[in-house]
């Protein structure tokens, strides 16, 4: 049984990483014998590891323990599902990616169950997994998605999987890749289809005070720029290989994050999606100077996403491991699957 106490050393443990029988006794305020008794439980199951003693002071005492969560002793998967292909990573449970791979083939409602289920065969020692979906979600159900023609689609029950799986939207998994640093985080997604003369997909991840934030009807940060960044109809890989300006397309799209970004007020905002692939991408930051209000009181970070990463596959692997470590439900199934093989 997971018992209150062991419940919040664990939470700790693993957001600390590196840890004290004392940091534990101080930060959690729990009676050292209890600290004592779960630790030594968590060592015999191998959850936590003696990494290092630190000696006593001149005036003496008992050595003090470190102990380090086993970061190895579980592995969640992270899935990114686009129009064009799959990217996938395998993290620990520090979200240290350990295996990635990216399939190109084009991906629909034909086929999506099919493609995740052949994942998800090659990865039968995962805990968990995440899975990032253009679109609008809701509890794993894609309420819409035009990239991938979906509506009321509910991934997890299509799927014949018996671990959890987490399904979010794709700029909200780009937010959630930086919620381990930052509590206020904005990540604007830009998805330039297959054609470029078809309107640039955006969307807006949201992360308020640590958590992810969905809005009233799970709508937030939905919404149709309707601009292309090309006006004939091209492929995207043919398109990288013009030289064409698209400083006008960037300085307008930048009058509409300035102001969601001058009211949000994050610590970070992000500019990700396969738009960062184009070398005039970084023009956006110095016109994103201009647009939001007041920039030069603000402690805001701006950054652009170096689009070969594979930022909503992590993103998706960081929300299993967050669910997992911040949700009593989820934290017994790992106590009972972790720890105890059951």
């Amino acid at each position: 049984m997971l018992t209150t106490s062991l419940e919040k050393i664990l939470k700790f443990s693993w957001k600390q990483k590196t840890i004290t029988a004392k940091q534990i006794t101080n930060s959690l305020g729990l009676e050292k014998s209890t600290v004592s008794r779960n630790i030594s439980k968590l060592r015999e199951k191998e959850i936590l590891l003696k990494v290092n003693e630190i000696s006593p002071s001149s005036l003496g005492g008992r050595k003090t323990i470190v102990y380090s969560f086993n970061k190895e002793k579980a592995y969640v998967l992270g899935i990114s599902i686009e129009q064009d292909g799959i990217e996938v990573v395998k993290t620990n449970l520090f979200s240290e990616i350990i295996y990635k791979k990216k399939l190109n083939k084009k991906i629909s409602k034909e086929n999506i169950t099919e493609e995740i289920d052949k994942i998800l065969k090659t990865h039968q020692d995962v805990i968990g997994v995440g899975i990032s979906i253009p679109g609008i979600v809701k509890n794993n159900t894609v309420i819409f998605s035009e990239a991938l023609n979906l509506k009321n689609f509910n991934i997890v029950n299509n799927l014949n999987a018996s671990i959890p799986m987490f399904v979010e939207k794709d700029s909200l998994c780009g937010a959630i890749r930086y919620s381990l640093k930052n509590k206020n985080i904005i990540y604007f997604q830009f998805s330039i289809p297959y054609y470029v003369n078809e309107p640039v997909g955006f969307g807006v991840g949201l992360v308020l005070n640590g958590k992810p934030y969905y809005g009233n009807s799970f709508f937030a940060g939905e919404y149709k720029l309707n601009k292309c960044i090309y006006n004939q109809k091209i492929p995207l890989e043919k398109f990288f290989d013009l030289e064409v300006n698209i400083d006008n397309y960037l300085q307008k799209v930048s009058e509409k994050i300035g102001v969601i970004s001058s009211v949000f007020d994050p610590e970070i905002m992000v500019i990700g999606g396969n738009i960062t692939l184009l070398p005039q991408i970084s023009h956006i930051k110095e016109y994103l100077m201009s647009e939001i209000y007041m920039i030069n009181n603000r402690n805001i970070e701006i950054k652009i996403e170096d689009g070969r990463e594979f930022v909503n596959a992590e993103g998706a692997a960081i929300n299993v491991l967050n669910t997992i470590f911040s949700n009593k439900k989820w934290l017994e199934y790992f106590y009972k699957k972790v720890i105890y093989g059951a």
